[in-house]
């Protein structure tokens, strides 16, 4: 797997931090749930064109209107918005913009099973494992070249064919405040394992920062936080329990490794490592926390949306610390803001049209802006912080990082995401062994329903 990524690590290439401490974005993306489906439709195709001169009556609005789903909500939602509306002003073809929210993937599972899908719709992590047989490839578009070839690979199939215009990507780590580490006498850059991250926990404790926030009120968070701790435990390279094999094809056996991640976290949760109100703390006020510098590491927040509401935070990333001291730091890379068009779709002309303005540098530039991600196209602009402290960090670790698929979507069946957050809470609120062993269970049954396996 490391050589997947192997240009990505050898040139810094482009990728979107959706950065978290020890983030991990499956379908966590599809976030802080701050509005349901709120739709819009822009009718800017009603001047009414005429089609060709045969005299053939004008185009109506609902001709020329893609339904297009996104999973943006707050302010990046509004910046897309913007977006689709010059789309609209340039061509005349409507945009109805529905965003379910955190209801996402449950929306898009009843859509599937209806057959009716959107005309353009975001694929949140998963469009080939999930999405592969209801989009349209890709290929021959004008823009496929453009692509960068640390994400290339993650959109293609076994035929090397993709279904999605990739316009970012994330690479899931731990975000830091670094007036919070100057503060403890903390260098981030020392932090290779987890026995040192510990550590430096400790010494942010004792300056009266929380050394991790979490917002558990949106439950999604703490999936991030196991999608993040996991590889370090199975699936790094040099981790401790090795069992990425085991876990793909259904043969992990829950009982004897399931526990050592989530035991990890339930230490941290007993050593007073987590902001006190981790349960009923939303997103929001992680992100204010990272920013003024009260809490110091971070599992689910983008730099660009904290800088949004603290231009003067000092703010970094880096890797994932091992489990071993053999082994390597890591880094996940997976899919940003990806945009894919249903196969059946009866706008296929102008849902290509819609692809091929995002794929434009400036339009791709304002998407990125809005997901708060790095650049997945050649072209696009590399002056953004969070591009910044990714370079930043990989000169730091360099020769010690190594790069990896996001978990869920490489070593979980798809459909887990829930379940690793409901493990979560359950240490959240019982870091002892009875907690351990209830997350376990969760995860355990909800792994061998899905790979239609009896106990």
């Amino acid at each position: 797997m490391a050589n997947r990524f192997g240009r990505f690590a050898a040139l810094g290439m482009t990728a979107a931090i959706a950065v978290g401490m020890l983030t991990g974005c499956g379908e966590q993306q599809a976030a802080p749930a701050q509005e349901n489906a709120v739709p819009q439709t822009e009718n800017a195709a009603e001047t009414g064109k005429e089609e060709n001169e045969t005299g053939n009556q004008a185009a109506t609005a609902s001709e020329q209107t893609l339904e297009v789903e996104v999973i943006y909500t707050g302010e990046p939602l509004e910046q897309f918005r913007g977006i689709m509306d010059d789309f609209t002003a340039q061509t005349g073809i409507g945009i109805e913009l529905v965003t379910p929210g955190s209801d996402y993937e449950a929306v898009m599972k009843t859509r599937m099973a209806s057959g009716e899908m959107p005309d353009v719709f975001v694929t949140h992590g998963w469009s080939i494992a999930r999405y592969k047989e209801y989009l349209t490839p890709l290929n021959t578009e004008a823009w496929y070249g453009k692509i960068d070839e640390s994400i290339l690979s993650i959109i293609s199939d076994d035929d090397e064919a993709i279904y999605v215009l990739p316009i970012t990507q994330e690479v899931n780590g731990i975000v830091y405040n670094k007036t919070a580490l100057e503060n403890a006498g903390v260098k981030a850059e020392d932090i290779r394992t987890m026995e040192d991250f510990g550590e430096a926990c400790e010494m942010v404790k004792n300056s009266g920062v929380a050394p991790i926030h979490i917002g558990g009120k949106d439950t999604w968070t703490a999936a991030v936080l196991y999608n993040a701790i996991a590889p370090a435990f199975y699936t790094a390279e040099g981790c401790r329990y090795p069992s990425g094999d085991a876990l793909k094809d259904g043969s992990f056996d829950w009982d004897t490794n399931g526990g050592y991640a989530l035991a990890e976290i339930a230490e941290m949760v007993e050593k007073g490592y987590f902001n006190a109100d981790l349960i009923t703390a939303d997103n929001a006020a992680t992100l204010t926390a990272i920013g003024e510098g009260t809490a110091a590491f971070n599992t689910d927040v983008k730099i660009a949306n904290v800088v949004n509401i603290a231009p003067e935070a000092q703010l970094g990333i880096m890797p994932i610390p091992s489990t071993s001291e053999d082994g390597k730091s890591e880094y996940m890379i997976g899919e940003g803001s990806c945009f894919g068009i249903w196969k059946d779709t009866e706008k296929m002309d102008a849902a290509k049209q819609l692809l091929s303005f995002l794929a434009e540098p400036e339009t791709a530039n304002r998407v990125m802006e809005a997901d708060g991600g790095l650049p997945a196209l050649e072209g696009m602009g590399t002056e953004n912080v969070t591009y910044k402290a990714f370079v930043e960090s990989q000169s730091a670790f360099e020769g010690d990082i190594y790069y990896d698929n996001l978990f869920d979507r490489e070593y979980f069946p798809t459909g887990m995401f829930n379940a690793m957050a409901d493990a979560v809470i359950e240490v959240f609120m019982d870091p002892g062994d009875g907690g351990v062993d209830a997350g376990v269970q969760q995860l355990k049954t909800n792994y061998l329903d899905k790979y239609g396996i009896s106990e």
